[in-house]
Parts: structure tokens; sequence; C-alpha cells
């Protein structure tokens, strides 16, 4: 055998001996690992929440919150929470869910949001900020928190946190440190989790960094973020041992607000998107008179009206608090003068005629409320009085086709099942009649009012009926058996 030959002969017994070994290494590093998952299990790091469960959750603190808090329902007002939502929404690119908005009565300066696309504004943060740049803000903020799935991502490191314990957690978290956040807290002994679930200052940091991004995008003015922390900040010494949960779950302020200036410091971000202040001061007075006594408000705004005899939304605060009060000719006339000092401003003509709609004069209402929506079509709360104005003067069909409209967007509103009932009963469809009082009343915390008619509706459907699958669905979730 030639040198050559030998070299390759002796190289070829060295590299089989070696891969021999390597196996053998392989195979001993392989059972290690295999014992250390069998002896000592771990949960991957890298295992989320699902779609489905972070969907499940977001549904369970729905419902928990349905119970536990008040909602304003008044469509003018979530729509415009929406309108500023959905226009950051466009923005931020491919998302898992479909954001929906709503608006919590409650004082405090605050939002949150939770898996599963819900988005809770509470009313005490659009009564104080000053411009819809400070709104888009928060909910640029708090969209990037879901976006990022930073709250998923906290429960999934509590291993031992299934999603019931999970919601009633995050619902004491919500509600704050008022007496019914912490009556939650402490019946569920969540009090360490509750602390778990707060953000963390890198969640914070990347939220602010996407919240910027999806601002900018959008043409707002990013420096209304930090306006509205400045205001979080300034109230901290007035609320005492009730500081807003915003604080509590969004650690970091001040040095935030820092990170923030630096930020549009460094990228000098084009605003080119102007909002209507109008509309914001109007929502906010919808909001005060919606969350506050009548008869108190009146008294003050007519001692304001002696200093300001000529201020427009004293006006208007004055009408809608009269019409609270039902005294509807008083409120009408407060509202004529706010149309004749705005009379390019829609809005106001809209509030005229829900005055007319209350004062049972509808066909004062109808002519307005036409001319509005064929103005204004995505308006949601200018078609529902439209459809209500039409059920009340009987044209029925009319009222049905914008109801089935609105059906989407009114989803968890529950006067707005309340009346669809009305108008299937109306029109002698009793088991679809039935099961819109039974979304009525799920939705007002009522869940045996809610079976009741759920069964009744199981009994008034025909056999073919698609809506029955979905009736037979909500009574076997209930653990009721469908009967008749």
């Amino acid at each position: 055998m030639s040198f050559d030959n030998l070299k390759m002969a002796k190289s070829s017994k060295t590299s089989y001996i070696n891969l021999r070994m390597f196996h053998k290494i392989l195979n001993l590093s392989l059972l290690v690992f295999l014992l250390g998952i069998i002896l000592f299990p771990v949960k991957p790091v890298w295992a989320l929440m699902s779609h489905e469960e972070e969907a499940r959750l977001g549904r369970q603190v729905l419902r928990m919150l349905r119970e536990k808090a008040r909602f304003v329902d008044d469509p003018e007002v979530v729509n415009y929470v929406e309108e500023v939502g959905r226009r950051i929404i466009a923005h931020i690119g491919p998302h898992y869910f479909p954001f929906k908005f709503y608006v919590l009565e409650d004082e405090s300066l605050n939002a949150f949001a939770v898996p599963g696309g819900y988005i809770f504004v509470n009313t005490g943060l659009l009564e104080e900020i000053d411009r819809e740049d400070e709104l888009a803000g928060v909910l640029a903020h708090e969209l990037a928190h879901v976006q990022a799935r930073h709250l998923a991502k906290r429960i999934e490191k509590l291993s031992r946190l299934n999603i019931a314990s999970a919601a009633v957690t995050i619902v004491g978290l919500l509600l704050g440190r008022g007496k019914m956040g912490q009556a939650i807290a402490v019946t569920s002994s969540a009090l360490a989790t509750t602390k778990a679930l707060a953000y963390s200052r890198s969640d914070e940091e990347e939220a602010d960094r996407l919240g910027f991004e999806y601002l900018t995008a959008a043409g707002y003015d990013p420096r209304g973020f930090i306006e509205v922390f400045n205001k979080i900040v300034r109230h901290r010494w007035l609320l005492s041992e009730n500081v807003p949960s915003y604080l509590l779950t969004h650690p970091g302020t001040a040095e935030r607000i820092t990170y923030l200036e630096s930020m549009i410091e460094y990228y000098h971000p084009k605003v080119n998107y102007r909002p209507d202040p109008f509309r914001l001061r109007r929502i906010q007075v919808r909001v005060r008179v919606l969350t506050h006594d009548a008869g108190s408000l009146v008294v003050r705004y007519r001692e304001e009206l002696r200093m300001s005899p000529e201020d427009p939304f004293l006006h208007y605060g004055l009408a809608l608090a009269l019409a609270k009060l039902r005294r509807f000719e008083e409120a009408a006339r407060e509202m004529a003068f706010v149309i004749q000092k705005f009379p390019a401003k829609d809005d106001f003509r809209l509030d005229l005629a829900e005055i007319y709609f209350q004062a049972g004069r509808y066909q004062e209402a109808l002519p307005i409320l036409k001319r509005y929506v064929k103005r204004h079509p995505y308006r949601t709360g200018a078609k529902y009085f439209l459809a209500r104005c039409y059920q009340e003067t009987k044209e029925y069909e009319k009222a049905l086709a914008l109801f089935q409209k609105l059906k989407d967007k009114l989803a968890d509103n529950s006067d707005f099942h309340y009346h669809l009932g009305r108008l299937y009963a109306a029109l002698g469809k009793s088991g679809k009649a039935h099961y819109q009082f039974a979304l009525h009343f799920q939705l007002e915390g009522e869940s045996k009012v809610a079976l009741y008619h759920l069964r009744q509706a199981y009994r008034k459907l025909p056999q073919g009926d698609p809506l029955r699958a979905k009736v037979v669905k909500k009574l076997e979730a209930a653990k009721v058996k469908p009967e008749g």
C-alpha cells in the first residue's frame, strides 16, 4: 500500500471513530434532554395564549364588566371614540382581532385594552381632555399593547392562572382601586397576580414607540399624548388613595414623557390632521349630562349663563339637561339658540331631532333625521334615531331595513335589541322578538330573564330557521336543555 493510500485509510478510520463518538455524545445529550423534560417539565418560553384563548378571555372580561360596571351606550359618544380609534387602526397593519370600543361611566382618568381587541375608555378621561389628539394618543398606546400582546405574554408567564382567574384580575385592574375593584381583587385572592399583570417599563416603552408610529401615520399630533400624561400626573394629589389605575398599570410616567419628547424632537412628525374641536366639546357636554344629576346641572348652567349669556355650549348643556328632565319645550328653545349660533354645524340639528323624538314629536324629527342621514350616512346615532322614528310612526319595513344595517354596529347596545324585539313583535315575528329580548337582558346582566326569552325563541322559531341553531348553542352554553 502506498503512503498516500495508507494515509487515506488512517484518515478514514479516524473519521469513522470520530463519527461514532459524535453519535454517542449526541444520543447521550438527547437522552439527558428528554429525561430533563420528563423529570423537570418546563413550559416553553415561546408559547403564548392562542388567539382563540385571547378572544375568549376578552369576552369573559366584557361579560363581567357588564355586571359590575356602568356602560355609556349613547351611540353618539361611543361612535366618536370608535371613529378616533378606527382612524388609528387604519395605520397599525395586520391585526388578529376586530377591535371594539366601549365607554365606561367612571370618573377616573383611565383607558385600558384587554386581549381580544377590547378597548375601554372612562368618561373621566373624555371629560378631562382638551383636544382629540390627547384621546388619539391614549387609544394608539392601548392598541399598541394589544398588537404587541403584552397582557397575553404576562398571563402566559403565570402558568397557574386560568382564563377565569385572569378575567377576574383584569376586571379588578380596570375598575381601579375603588371599592368595587378592591372587592373583586380580595374575593379572588388576586392581589399578587394584579401586580404581576401590570405592564413593565419595557412593555410601556414598546407601546409608546408603536403608538407614536400609529399616531404620526394617522396625522395626529403626538404632543397630545404628552399633554394627557401631564393631566394624569397632576390629578395624583387630588385623588389621594384613589390613584387612577392608568398610573398603576402604566408605570414610569415621568420617564416616558421625556422619552416621547425626545422622539418628537428627533423625528419632527408632520401633523396633517386637524380634528374639529366643536365635535369634542359636544361629546364632552353629552357625557357630562349623561353621567351627572340633570337637576343640579340645570341650576349650574343657568348660574353660568348669567355670567356668559351668549356661550353656546352652556345653552347646549342646558338643553340636554332639560330634555333629561323631560322639559322638552324649554330644551327645544335652548337647542334652537345653539343652532342659530352654529348654523353650519349639522350635529346640533341632530340633537334637536333627538329632543323632538323624546317628546313624541316624530313628524318634526323625521325630516331633520332624513336630511342628516343623507348628508352623513356613516353616523350610527342618526341612523338609529331615524329607525326609531320609523318604528314609532308604524313604518315598520323602513325601520327594519335600518335596524338590519345597524345590527353589527350596535350589537352591544341593549336598547337596540329591546326596540328591535318590539319591532319584530309588531311584525308578528315572535320567535325573533324573543331572541332580541334575550340579547337585551343578557347585556343588562339579567341572565334568568334572558334564558326565559331564549326558551320562548326556541319554541316559536320554525324548525328550519338558522336562528334556531344559534338559540340552541346559547342554551347549551348555559347548560339548559332546549324544550318545545
